[in-house]
C-alpha cells in the first residue's frame, strides 16, 4: 500500500505542477462561461430566415388553389404549368422553390414533393404538413356548418404543469425538461472525463515502456502497485481540476446570468404593452418563482451521490483498460485497434441515456442497463435527477466496483508481461494468452 501512495503522490505533483495543467485549470471556466452564454443568446435568437422566397405552387387536385399564399418566408404563386417547365425556372433561379400536390384523396396527404436547391429543415418540413393537414380539417368541419372563427377557438394551446407528489404526500413542482437537461450534461461530463484521463493514463504508461523507464520501476514495485498508482494519481489529478472548474465555473455562469437576465428584462420593459419580446417570459415573476422552485426541488443529495460514485467507479473501470491498451502497445498507432472495443460502450451508453431520458427514465430499458457496468456510469448519472430507488443504486454500484476488480485484476496480468514486450504487435488472442499464463 506505502508503494501505490508513492505512485500515486509521484503522478499527483508532477501533473498538478505542470504548467499547462494550471492554466488549463484556470482557463477552462471561463471557456465555460463563454459557452454558456454563448447558447444562451443564440437560443434566445431567431435563427430563421427572413429573408421572402418565391415559390411555384401547383395542386393537381384543386383543393388548396385558393387555400394556400405563404408558408413562413415562402410567397406562394400558383401555376399550371408543367412540372419540367416549373423546374427549370427553379433551376434558372427565377423561383426558390416547387411545390407541387398530387393526393386525390385527401383522407392520407402524402404525395407532396417540395422541390428545391436547399432542403427543408425538419422544422419546416414538419410545419409544412401540419399547415397542409390544417387547412383540410378546418375546410372539412366547415363543411358541417362552423364557422372559421369558431373553428379557430375549438383549439386552444396546451401547457403540462408537472407535479411531484413526495412520500410524505407533498405537493412540489417539477420539470421534465430541467432534469433532462441536468442528466444529460451530468453524463456528458462523465463521457468527456473517462476519454480525456483515461487518455492520459494510457500515453504516461506507453511513454515509460518505450522510454524502458519501466524496466527500472518495476525492480522494486509489482506492476499491480504500478498500474494502482497511475491510476489513482491521474483520477486526483482529474478530480482537482474538475473540483476548480465547478467552482470557478458557477461564478462566472453566475455573473453571466445576472448580465444577461438583466438585459433581457430591461429590453422587454421597453416594448409596447401587449407587443411580445425575447425577454417578455423573464419579466414575469410567477413563471421564474415557479423555475426557480422546480431547481431547488432537485434531489441534490442523491444526484451528488450517485455522481460522484459512478464518477469515480466509471473511470476507474476504463482507466484499467486504458493501462491495459498502454501496456500491451509499442508505440501510439497500435492503441487503435484497441480504443474502439472501449470506445463503443460509453458511445453506446450516452446513446441509450438520450433515448431513455426522453421517454422513460424508469422504464425496463433505462433498468438493465443501469445495471450493466460498462454503461451504468453513464445511465445513472442521467437518472439521477428522476429519482432512483437506492436499492437499485446500491446493486448498480456493487455491479461496477466488482466488474472493476475484476478488470484490475485482468488488467494486471496483462500488465506484468506487456510492459516488457517491445517490437511486436499483440494480437487479442495473445493479450488473452498473457491473462491466463502462470508465471
Amino acid at each position: 500500500m506505502d508503494k501505490i501512495w508513492v505512485i500515486l503522490k509521484r503522478e499527483y505533483i508532477t501533473r498538478v505542477k505542470n504548467k499547462m495543467f494550471i492554466i488549463m485549470t484556470l482557463l477552462g471556466p471561463i471557456l465555460i462561461a463563454l459557452f454558456y452564454g454563448g447558447i444562451f443568446l443564440v437560443a434566445t435568437q431567431d435563427a430563421s430566415d427572413k429573408k421572402i422566397r418565391h415559390a411555384l405552387f401547383k395542386d393537381n387536385n384543386g383543393f388548396f388553389a385558393d387555400k394556400l399564399d405563404s408558408f413562413d418566408n415562402y410567397k406562394f404563386k400558383t401555376t399550371t404549368l408543367a412540372k419540367s417547365e416549373a423546374l427549370k425556372k427553379v433551376s434558372s433561379g427565377e423561383y426558390d422553390s416547387y411545390l407541387e400536390i398530387n393526393d386525390k384523396e385527401l383522407q392520407t396527404i402524402d404525395s407532396i414533393d417540395w422541390v428545391s436547391k436547399k432542403t427543408l429543415s425538419l422544422l419546416q418540413s414538419e410545419k409544412l404538413g401540419n399547415l397542409l393537414a390544417s387547412k383540410v380539417y378546418k375546410t372539412r368541419l366547415q363543411n358541417i356548418g362552423l364557422s372559421k372563427g369558431k373553428i379557430d377557438s375549438l383549439k386552444p394551446a396546451a401547457s403540462v404543469h408537472t407535479i411531484e407528489i413526495d412520500e410524505n404526500g407533498g405537493l412540489k413542482n417539477s420539470s421534465s425538461m430541467a432534469k433532462s437537461g441536468i442528466g444529460i450534461f451530468l453524463a456528458f461530463v462523465v463521457y468527456m472525463f473517462i476519454f480525456i484521463y483515461g487518455s492520459m493514463i494510457m500515453r504516461s504508461t506507453l511513454e515509460e515502456k518505450t522510454n524502458r523507464i519501466v524496466e527500472v520501476v518495476i525492480s522494486s514495485v509489482k506492476p499491480f502497485q504500478l498500474m494502482m498508482g497511475k491510476i489513482l494519481g491521474v483520477a486526483l489529478v482529474g478530480l482537482t481540476q474538475f473540483a476548480a472548474w465547478i467552482v470557478l465555473s458557477l461564478g462566472f455562469i453566475t455573473v453571466i446570468s445576472a448580465v444577461i437576465g438583466g438585459k433581457m428584462i430591461e429590453t422587454a420593459q421597453k416594448l409596447p404593452t401587449g407587443m411580445p419580446g425575447p425577454g417578455a417570459a423573464l419579466s414575469k415573476n410567477a413563471a421564474g418563482g415557479q423555475m426557480l422552485e422546480v431547481f431547488s426541488n432537485l434531489p441534490y443529495g442523491q444526484i451528488i451521490v450517485i455522481f460522484l460514485i459512478f464518477f469515480l467507479g466509471g473511470f476507474l473501470l476504463y482507466s484499467s483498460m486504458f493501462a491495459a491498451i498502454g501496456s500491451a502497445a509499442n508505440q501510439e498507432t497500435d492503441t487503435q485497434q484497441f480504443m474502439l472495443p472501449i470506445s463503443l460502450p460509453l458511445v453506446f451508453g450516452i446513446v441509450i441515456a438520450q433515448t431513455t431520458v426522453f421517454q422513460d427514465p424508469h422504464g425496463p430499458m433505462a433498468k438493465i442497463f443501469s445495471l450493466i457496468p460498462f454503461t451504468s456510469p453513464i445511465l445513472m448519472v442521467v437518472r439521477s435527477p428522476f429519482g432512483i430507488p437506492w436499492s437499485e443504486v446500491a446493486l448498480s454500484a456493487l455491479i461496477l466496483i466488482a466488474t472493476f476488480v475484476f478488470f484490475v485484476w485482468m488488467t494486471g496480468r496483462i500488465y506484468r508481461i506487456g510492459i516488457l514486450m517491445y517490437g511486436k504487435k499483440p494480437t487479442w488472442r495473445e493479450l488473452g494468452k498473457w491473462i491466463f499464463r502462470k508465471n
